[in-house]
Order: C-alpha cells, then structure tokens, then sequence
C-alpha cells in the first residue's frame, strides 16, 4: 500500500483531467508520426511495459520495425505499466534508468565513428554507395 501511496504523492505525475488542447496536440502529432515512421532515421530506443493500459505496445514495436533507423532498440517491461519512470516500484524504476543509461552511452561510445562515415559518404568521391 505504501506503493500506491508513493504514486499518489508524487509530484511529478499528474493528476488531473486532461485538456482537450494536450489530448488534440497528442492526436496530431502521433498521427502525423504514424504517417511518416519508415522516414525516421535517428537512433532512438522505444521503451513500453508489458502491462500498459494506456497506449498499445503493438505500436511501439511497429514504431520499431518500420523506422529507416539502422540504430534502433525496443525494451518491452514484463508486469510494468505505463509510467515506467514515476508509476513503478523504485527497483523497476533503477532497471528503466539504467537501460537508458546504458542506451545513451552506446549511442555516445559510436556516434563519432558513424557521423564520421556518413559524412565520408556524403563527401568522398571515392566512397560513393555501391548498394
């Protein structure tokens, strides 16, 4: 119960009625996203709990599978929910924290050496694409 009671308290959740405004400008942009996910060419990590009520985890993995993104990752969070970071346990919150942790420190360890290939590619003459 002290669990819930965390989660009721923290200020960081919010806890009112959503606006009409945040609920179109959400429609909006996940719609215009939705449209465009084989264009997305950043890396990103998507990160959903297995046992979200709130938005579909299908989505997310399709999120996944279409982007253009080489460097992509999915982590699906058996029993978690939706607020991976403030509606969870504090021992789920520290595995959620520490898999982006550790995401972004991948992505900084091989970002110089693929900007620096893509921008060779771009660039160089002799390395143009072959596929």
């Amino acid at each position: 119960m002290r669990f819930l009671t965390d989660v009721r308290t923290n200020p960081y959740c919010y806890k009112g009625r959503p606006r009409l405004k945040t609920g179109y400008e959400l429609l909006r942009v996940s719609t215009a996203l939705e449209k465009e996910l084989e264009e997305i060419s950043l890396p990103f990590i998507v990160l959903h709990g297995g046992e979200d009520r709130v938005t579909d985890k299908s989505v997310s993995r399709q999120l996944y599978e279409v982007a253009l993104s080489p460097d992509k990752t999915f982590k699906l969070y058996p029993g978690m929910w939706h607020g991976l970071l403030y509606g969870e346990p504090p021992e789920n919150i520290d595995i959620v924290f520490s898999d982006i942790i550790g995401w972004l420190n991948e992505i900084v360890a091989s970002g110089n050496a693929r900007l620096e290939n893509e921008i060779k590619a771009e660039n160089d003459p002799f390395a143009q694409k072959t596929q």
